[in-house]
């Protein structure tokens, strides 16, 4: 049973490591994710304020149109107080004036309001523009620095995943799989030795007669209260 224990712990071995480069393929490619998210979403708050920018252009634009109207009217109806005798007609004509002047005030202060928003949308937009420049350019280097990295880790596990697989071949079905189901329900920690009576992966004092045929590797033993498949080392103090 010794060499079946010394697969068991092998496996386990690349299992581990297949586990810790997989994660490190996860962060990797997350972190390029990330980058590209926020490109995205910067190129999309981006075409929205270019429609919103282009939006209150014609909205300014339609308020000068309408001022300048309403400029003209006061001049005309000006130019006809001077001509009007009858004093309930300048009365009327004077009211339409003042009502006009009103008006074009209310114009020009939303006028003026859209003019201060569209400079700091403007103000926005450039540094907007400017920001999504250089992430679209971290992205690129990203992708490029990466590229060769992630490659390299894909080969590596790929190698790995052949190992295990001619490992796993020369171990009992039944024990693989056992092992497979301990291995995924214990983080990655299967097969762990018991020293000075204890097991390692729980820290739980094993019972001395079953202490006593872990040592003998007549068979596979297992924890009483994890699980995990044991095995014998010996103490180093003992030892000496």
């Amino acid at each position: 049973m010794r060499e079946e224990i010394k697969r068991l712990a092998g496996l386990q071995a690349i299992d581990q490591e297949l586990r810790a480069q997989e994660r490190e393929l996860a962060k990797i490619s997350a972190q390029v994710d990330d980058l590209q998210t926020r490109v995205e979403q910067q190129a999309a708050e981006l075409e929205q304020l270019k429609a919103e920018e282009k939006n209150g252009a014609v909205a300014r634009r339609e308020l000068e149109r309408t001022l300048a109207e309403g400029e003209v009217q006061i001049r005309n109806k000006r130019m006809r107080l001077s001509l009007i005798k009858n004093d309930r007609e300048l009365q009327a004509v004077g009211h339409e004036v003042e009502l006009l002047k009103e008006t074009n005030q209310r114009i020009e202060a939303e006028l003026l309001a859209r003019m201060d928003g569209g400079e700091q949308q403007a103000a926005r937009l450039k540094e907007l523009s400017e920001a999504l420049e250089r992430d679209r350019a971290a992205l690129k280097d990203a992708q490029k620095a990466i590229a060769g990295e992630i490659e390299q880790l894909r080969t590596r596990v790929a190698q790995r995943r052949r190992e295990r697989e001619m490992l796993a071949a020369q171990i009992d079905a039944a024990m693989r799989q056992r092992y497979e189901t301990i291995f995924d329900r214990r983080g990655g920690n299967a097969v762990v030795p018991v020293k000075a009576g204890t097991c390692q992966g729980c820290r739980m004092r094993i019972p001395p007669q079953l202490f006593n045929l872990i040592q003998r590797y007549e068979a596979i033993h297992f924890c009483p209260n994890c699980q995990r498949i044991l095995y014998y080392e010996a103490d180093k103090e003992t030892e000496a």
